[in-house]
């Protein structure tokens, strides 16, 4: 397939060696102010990439910050950056997006798909792509530009997968599992967006460490911040969470469950409890920070994670007491009121969401 990838992050150069690793044809969108970075791969005419523990070296120079080569031609668009960016770069990609593109929000689920779809309403361009987006990024990965190295530690095991327009859903899913064959077919975004697990783990644990945060400067939330207290709150946003699905028709993974069926932890004790899998779990105990309290585990996964559940259930009568706990005290720490600049209901249009 002639695939674009849009960001240049992690998870976005990463797929970028993994798709061409797989025989596609692929361009990878930077922004100009970033692009130095990649002079170490473009000198070299590559990186190293190592998967799971094999290591080759992948030609990938495809680089440029002109959106409109990078989408010229491509069948499947993936979008990998931070959900804070989806406007952002959705203005820059808007013009020059065709109706018959799929566009793949190949990262946390945060309702791209709407977003987009809004943006482009905005801006008056009636080009319509099929949309569809994942509950989580499908790669556990980090890259060192400066040696142009990509360590791939985890292919995640099971991904949830649904599309804006239901109509599309099967031609969709077929031709996004031939490039990722774990992900797991879903009728609705909902229940997508319910399964990222970033606004249950990281806010709730990193609110409670942040004195540890301030002071240390080596800390690392799985290995030492989620622990036998800090987990009940990560539990409590999992009640609330779970019964936002049932009320919605829909019987959610359990925390632990869903880092099992991915491959994140791995499966001791049936009653090993979650902080102790956390932390000894080989991919999740190699994460450091975050190491200051304004970091995207509060920022990101509150503004653009949990305030819409604590909406989606003032919405549907699903009290989230927790939730809007952590929502609150965060946006006292930080002096911001992530419950007006947060992602809601109304802002995303209660005709697009399938609530009725």
């Amino acid at each position: 397939m002639k695939i674009a990838i849009v960001g240049s992050g992690n998870g976005a150069v990463t797929a970028a060696l993994d798709m061409k690793s797989k025989g596609h044809e692929v361009k990878l969108y930077c922004r100009n102010q970033s692009i130095h970075k990649f002079d170490k791969a473009i000198e070299q005419g590559g990186f190293t990439f190592n998967n799971e523990g094999e290591s080759h070296f992948v030609e990938f120079t495809d680089i440029s910050d002109d959106m409109s080569y990078v989408l010229n031609e491509a069948e499947v668009v993936q979008i990998i950056i931070p959900s804070s960016f989806i406007e952002h770069y959705a203005h820059t990609m808007a013009p020059f997006l065709k109706t018959e593109q799929l566009i793949f929000f190949n990262m946390a689920a945060a309702m791209g798909s709407i977003r987009l779809l809004n943006v482009l309403e905005d801006m008056h361009i009636d080009t319509k792509p099929k949309f569809a987006e994942v509950n989580t990024l499908t790669y556990g990965t980090r890259v060192n530009f400066d040696e142009a190295t990509v360590n791939l530690s985890l292919n995640v095991r099971k991904v949830h997968f649904s599309t804006y327009n239901k109509a599309n859903l099967s031609e969709s899913f077929e031709k996004i599992e031939k490039l990722y064959p774990y992900i797991v077919k879903e009728e609705s975004l909902w229940k997508t967006n319910l399964e990222n697990g970033n606004p249950e783990v990281h806010p709730g644990p990193t609110l409670l460490n942040v004195g540890r945060i301030d002071y240390s400067e080596d800390f690392s939330l799985y290995a030492e911040g989620i622990t036998t207290h800090t987990v009940r709150l990560l539990h409590a946003v999992e009640l609330e969470r779970l019964t936002l699905g049932r009320k919605l028709g829909f019987e959610l993974s359990t925390a632990k469950e869903a880092r099992i069926e991915r491959g994140n932890l791995e499966r001791v004790d049936e009653d090993e409890p979650l902080n102790r899998l956390f932390n000894n779990s080989p991919v999740f105990s190699q994460i450091k920070g975050p190491n200051q309290v304004k970091n995207r585990y509060l920022t990101e996964d509150i503004a653009f994670g949990l305030v819409l559940w604590s909406s989606l259930g003032s919405h549907i009568g699903v009290p989230t007491p927790n939730i809007d706990a952590i929502i609150t005290i965060a946006s006292t720490i930080l002096e911001r009121d992530f419950f007006e600049e947060g992602l809601t209901l109304s802002e995303l249009g209660i005709d697009k969401l399938g609530l009725d």
